[in-house]
């Protein structure tokens, strides 16, 4: 009876926050939290609009100049586009474990995720910048990239106590989906059962792996992986209606210091509220690259640039796209919108 009535309680409260009668005059309890663990950092933009789920618009303007893709289309086999091109959500920003071929075929989800032991038989012809040198990381370097509108979950970032009602277990799902209004075997139900499934794959050796569906789990998780609650959260300042494929040029490049032995990289997963899929990054260092658009924006992404590759899967797309192997030159890629590098805060000593 009192988990029915818990549950109860989260349908509520979700429905609350669905229709935007929240007041959000006041900082939520979510910012409270963050502030209140995380001082000396701020919340990011992106991260604070999944706070306030009634502040996630898009205006009609923007979504006419929205481009077609994202970084988060989880749901379906990749096509690569006319003339060998390729999709950004091809490459993916995925950590996870090879997708399970279901019975009658249908290939990989996502052929290239960062699966780094997974084998990858698909190869296309980015016409987007996904992937890209450390040498590229510097004033004057010229990128091609194509910036997706924003899509965050429609509820945001729950309350932990209500995130903590709501089971997220591949057996509870049929129940979560009436709770939360999904039809079963709609594409939704599908993402859901995805991103279940990626929660649930066990991490690899010495690897840190968690997901996270509250700011708070978000927080506390991510400290406890980089064994100190002195941490900072770094996102991408990007437009939330995106930007079209356009020629970038480096302005700026100023280090994340805090790396050390790596990160912690957090990408939201599709779910009707949000939660983030988080991972230790391994060796990396990572960057804030400032950037001027073709058209006139300027952009600041997140940049994160994997030095040790010795253990990726040898036919890895990017060592095709780059012309480089396993063990060799490090490689870089950026943090869409809303995703997360979580870096240790770095003491200096005064001059």
């Amino acid at each position: 009876m009192a988990r029915f009535a818990a549950v109860l309680l989260a349908a509520a409260v979700a429905a609350l926050l669905a229709a935007g009668r929240l007041a959000h005059a006041a900082p939520s309890t979510a910012e409270v939290i963050w502030r209140a663990v995380l001082p000396g950092s701020a919340v990011p933009d992106a991260v604070l609009r999944l706070i306030r789920p009634d502040n996630n618009f898009v205006t009609k303007d923007e979504a006419e100049d929205a481009p077609p893709f994202n970084y988060q289309n989880y749901k379906a086999p990749s096509n690569g586009a006319a003339g060998g091109g390729a999709r950004d959500d091809d490459f993916g920003y995925d950590y996870k474990a090879p997708s399970i071929v279901p019975a009658g075929g249908g290939g990989d989800r996502e052929p290239f995720g960062y699966d780094y032991k997974a084998p990858g038989g698909h190869h296309h012809h980015a016409k987007t910048t996904v992937f890209f040198h450390e040498e590229s990381v510097r004033a004057g370097a010229r990128l091609h990239f194509h910036f997706p509108a924003a899509a965050p979950a429609a509820l945001g970032l729950l309350p932990g106590d209500v995130a903590d009602a709501i089971p997220f277990a591949t057996p509870a799902l049929p129940s979560v989906l009436a709770l939360l209004g999904v039809p079963p075997g709609s594409a939704q139900a599908a993402a859901m059962a995805e991103t279940l499934r990626a929660c649930e794959l066990p991490p690899l050796a010495g690897e840190a792996k968690f997901c996270a569906a509250s700011l708070e789990a978000l927080v506390e998780r991510a400290a406890a992986a980089l064994g100190t609650r002195d941490v900072r959260a770094v996102t991408s300042t990007l437009p939330r209606a995106g930007a079209p494929l356009q020629a970038y040029t480096v302005r700026a490049v100023r280090r994340v210091d805090g790396g050390g032995a790596g990160f912690v990289a957090c990408h939201d997963e599709p779910y009707p509220y949000t939660v983030y899929r988080c991972h230790g990054t391994g060796p990396a260092r990572a960057y804030m690259v400032e950037m001027e658009g073709a058209r006139g924006s300027t952009v600041t992404v997140a940049t994160v640039c994997h030095t040790d590759t010795s253990l990726w899967n040898p036919e890895h797309v990017s060592f095709k796209l780059l012309g480089t192997k396993p063990g060799g030159a490090p490689i870089c890629h950026l943090m869409p919108y809303g995703h997360i590098i979580w870096a240790k805060n770095v003491k200096r000593s005064p001059a």
